[in-house]
């Protein structure tokens, strides 16, 4: 890549949010939240509804990590296709889950309360890029469609008219601005978790917090916290072009398995996301800086779709991947008073919401 193209190497397309947190690991917590992306932000939001005192820190800013680095797709559901799901996890589990996530789109969308986070609901496409994957979208219609959910097959593409797209910094930005001053800092990393039997002791450079309960909203770094919780980290690249003339994208798709993604914005840009599969073994890392090969990869593709001019983006984010395909949630086995809210697979705008309510309430 050229010089020119180097300088674009590693900048987010979303702005982060632009409040700023300031603070410091409070001396005392009857809740700590570690993690400013959605999941923290999501917990902060449903605690506070059920009036628990929370703090919530982040290392960074909000919107650092995942949260801020990602498609912006809201879509229900797994990566994979309903199909796979079904005999992955058993069709009541399937069906679960699709309704959980929906309801995940609906109940977000409510929270940011008339904010603009550039949500829209027309729906989403998945296209096959083998015969094997169309098999199993076709058969994903009728298993949809059985179990009460909207789906279509129009002959090349799996339409879910209910899927839908966002700013993902902006949401998390929606749900921070509604919580009380200083129950967000922002620079604060804690290095060290104590698990007692009454509380949690963290750690923070010379600062220490007395803690009642814990929650890990840390997605892929909860290890580097907690070894013991099983996330791993996987790196996902991007780009975005200069808006465009026309549109060359009608809806969110997915592709190759969730291996590929694209859309394109009302203002012309146009997002294209994925390809790691091509290099699977070098993107299971915490590196979050694009690699050259998966660039070109996402160039190429984004020239197939049409679009045309410059590139203004390159970024990656790290995800955290379960070995399920779903969320960790609930207490950390061995940890008392530790919870974890995390390990969304790719997938968090779609689950953390809901997942974040189901943890903020078994406290």
């Amino acid at each position: 890549m050229d010089a020119r193209i180097d300088r674009l190497m590693g900048i987010p397309f979303w702005t982060p949010p632009p409040e700023k947190y300031p603070g410091r690991l409070p001396e005392k917590a009857d809740v700590l939240v570690i993690g400013g992306g959605i999941a923290g932000v999501s917990l902060l939001w449903h605690l506070a509804g059920r009036r628990i005192e929370a703090v919530l820190v982040e290392r960074h800013h909000l919107a650092w990590g995942a949260s801020g680095r990602n498609a912006g797709f809201l879509l229900a559901g797994v990566a994979s296709s309903y199909a796979e799901a079904v005999r992955t996890y058993g069709r009541e589990k399937a069906r679960e889950v699709w309704e959980v996530t929906n309801e995940n789109h609906d109940r977000m969308i409510e929270a940011a309360r008339g904010q603009e986070v550039g949500h829209r609901r027309l729906g989403s496409a998945v296209l096959p890029a083998s015969d094997e994957e169309r098999a199993l979208l076709v058969e994903s219609e009728h298993l949809l469609q059985e179990d009460g959910f909207q789906a279509r097959w129009d002959g090349n593409r799996l339409v879910n008219p209910r899927d839908g797209e966002i700013d993902p910094a902006a949401m998390v930005a929606a749900l921070a601005r509604q919580m009380k001053p200083a129950s967000i800092r922002e620079g604060v990393q804690v290095s060290a978790i104590e698990s007692r039997r009454n509380g949690v002791l963290l750690t923070s450079g010379d600062d220490q917090c007395e803690a009642g309960v814990v929650i890990l909203a840390t997605n892929a770094y909860t290890p580097q916290l907690v070894p013991t919780v099983k996330i791993q980290p996987t790196r996902a690249q991007m780009l975005a072009t200069a808006p465009q003339p026309r549109r060359v994208v009608d809806v969110p798709v997915y592709s190759n398995f969730g291996y590929r993604y694209w859309r394109q914005l009302v203002s012309g840009e146009v997002l294209v996301g994925g390809w790691r599969d091509t290099t699977l073994a070098t993107e299971k890392t915490y590196d979050d800086e694009p690699t050259q090969g998966i660039q070109e990869h996402l160039d190429r593709a984004a020239r197939g779709l049409g679009a045309e001019g410059e590139v203004t983006h390159r970024w990656a984010g790290t995800m955290g991947f379960t070995e399920s395909g779903l969320p960790l949630a609930g207490l950390v086995e061995g940890m008392p008073n530790v919870y974890v809210c995390a390990g969304f697979t790719g997938h968090g705008m779609g689950f953390a919401f809901m997942t974040a309510k189901g943890v903020a309430e078994s406290i």
